[in-house]
């Protein structure tokens, strides 16, 4: 068990690096554009570290990540609010969903990330 265990965990991607992408609310009413994301992340087995942002110039730091095969979870603390990505990695893209708890208010948009070096 404990050697099936150490392969799976070998051969999980590593998913450091940066990524580039956008976002588009899923929240009814909202217009249906793109905003830009950059992420630069850190992974070291599963523990998950980096920063995120509208732009590579513009990033704040992970507070908590993790990394889970090809499944990353990890929130950033924004001015009065917090997004929390949950990420897959689909391809060679990581696919997911954003959510940001701002004053009370939550709203989700759909993530599509890319490399970017």
């Amino acid at each position: 068990m404990a050697t099936l265990l150490v392969a799976v965990c070998a051969t999980a991607a590593d998913l450091s690096g940066k990524w580039k992408g956008s976002f588009s609310s899923n929240e009814p009413g909202d217009p249906a554009r793109a905003n830009p994301v950059f992420v630069v992340l850190k992974q070291e087995g599963n523990r998950l570290t980096g920063t995120a942002g509208p732009a590579e110039s513009q990033q704040m730091p992970i507070k908590t990540g993790k990394a889970e095969g090809d499944h990353l979870v990890f929130e950033v603390d924004m001015g009065g609010g917090t997004i929390a990505f949950d990420l897959k990695s689909v391809g060679a893209e990581l696919q997911g969903e954003m959510r940001l708890s701002e004053g009370g208010r939550k709203t989700a948009a759909r993530v599509t990330l890319k490399r970017a070096d």
